[in-house]
């Protein structure tokens, strides 16, 4: 039995651990490398700092084992994913040459250290040094309330790590990368104060998220300062410089958390909506990568209500999705012809949709719905928008939500499926 709160635990990992390749081969090899990062790692909860999954490991070894422990193993796992990625394998046969290069991430970036006290530091083995490491990155002390995305975001800023790592391997001044996570850090915390003053007001779960994020930013000194005089003053989003090399990668989770945080209290004003149109600019984020920012995080509510405690059993999550009602009218309203067209090139998925909307889908149907899904997805440029990741999961919803939008061409079939 594996223990993620023991000593040993890496060693463990790798003893069960089987063909990890084999979890890696669900999305076509024409994305790239930062887009297979986040199609692998967004499902699992990682970003949001709440693990409802793990890559390599099924549901039978994690059961039982705390958030905190599924997430050092969850860590691991995605230095994996990015070492696979990037290098096209993980060397499993030189274990311990892959390990000392996390080992060397952290040490490098001033990110974390071995504690030097933990044991005599000089005998620690590559194991124990990444085991300390990985414990001391998850183990942010401070408490918190219940609200929805203020537990969520409890170390999302983890998943920089994994953003900085893919940087690190392919950097050749790798010095820089710790100067860089500063910047980063402090950036975030202005984007999350941007986005809580938005609509001039500031909800109890926007503070709270702030707070959150200061404790898990580990920003010192004059950096902590900055951040917290930044919230003090409300200063505008165009005092954000952004004045370093953002990947996509990491444009992607800026967008994400900066929806999550104006979405905290289940409402989004039109001067919030307006902060995400604008924050998008600045990152040089069109309008079809910020839909898809926002359908990757509905989907990840949709699929994990009943498992996210702070879900409370759907209701938080149905508050959320319905508060989210109009951005999906102006998502179908830019797509829904093509949509239609689209649709009518799969009678059989149109029907499993128009039954969708009025009783539950068999587990076989839902295969059936999520396959034709990432099929026409390949081709079809209207329908990316519910690929990656698990977008095909909100389509069912968001025509009950909004069954108004529903293309005329979808309602023709729908007609022909009841004659």
């Amino acid at each position: 039995m594996m223990n993620p709160s023991s000593d040993g635990w890496i060693k463990k990992f790798f003893s069960i651990l089987a063909d990890y390749s084999e979890s890696l081969n669900k999305y076509p090899g024409s994305m790239s490398a930062e887009e297979l990062i986040y199609g692998y790692l967004q499902p699992t909860g990682m970003m949001y700092g709440f693990p409802t999954s793990n890559l390599f490991l099924g549901d039978d070894i994690v059961a039982g084992w705390t958030g905190q422990e599924k997430f050092k193993v969850l860590l691991l796992e995605g230095l994996i994913l990015v070492d696979h990625v990037d290098a096209g394998k993980f060397d499993v046969e030189a274990l311990e040459d892959s390990l000392e290069h996390f080992v060397s991430f952290y040490e490098t970036t001033e990110i974390e250290h071995a504690k030097k006290n933990w044991l005599n530091f000089k005998d620690l083995d590559v194991y124990q040094k990444l085991e300390s490491i990985i414990s001391q990155r998850v183990d942010i002390k401070m408490s918190f309330t219940t609200k929805l995305w203020t537990s969520y975001l409890h170390n999302s800023l983890i998943f920089q790590d994994l953003i900085l790592y893919h940087e690190y391997r392919n950097s050749e001044n790798r010095e820089l990368i710790s100067r860089k996570r500063t910047k980063v850090m402090l950036d975030m915390m202005k984007v999350v104060s941007v986005a809580a003053h938005a609509d001039g007001e500031i909800a109890e779960e926007e503070e709270a998220i702030f707070d959150v994020f200061m404790a898990s930013s580990k920003l010192e000194g004059p950096y902590r300062e900055l951040a917290k005089n930044f919230w003090d003053q409300n200063q505008p989003l165009s005092e954000i410089d952004f004045d370093y090399e953002m990947s996509w990668l990491l444009k992607r989770y800026v967008m994400e958390i900066a929806t999550l945080t104006v979405a905290s209290d289940r409402v989004v004003t039109v001067e919030e909506e307006q902060f995400i149109l604008e924050l998008g600019k600045r990152l040089t984020a069109d309008e079809e990568e910020q839909d898809k920012s926002f359908i990757a995080i509905q989907a990840f509510i949709s699929k994990n209500a009943d498992v996210v405690p702070f879900l409370n059993g759907k209701n938080e999550a149905e508050q959320f999705m319905n508060g989210a009602t109009e951005r999906w009218k102006k998502i179908l309203g830019r797509n829904k012809d093509k949509l239609g067209a689209e649709l009518q090139q799969s009678k059989e998925l149109v029907a499993l949709i128009t039954k969708s909307t009025t009783t539950d889908l068999t587990a076989e149907e839902k295969k059936k719905v999520k396959a034709q899904f990432k099929d026409l997805g390949k081709s079809i440029p209207a329908l990316t928008l519910f690929m990656l990741p698990g977008g095909s999961l909100v389509m069912p919803l968001v025509l009950k939500l909004i069954p108004d939008m529903i293309p005329s061409a979808f309602r023709s079939n729908q007609v022909d499926e009841e004659e």
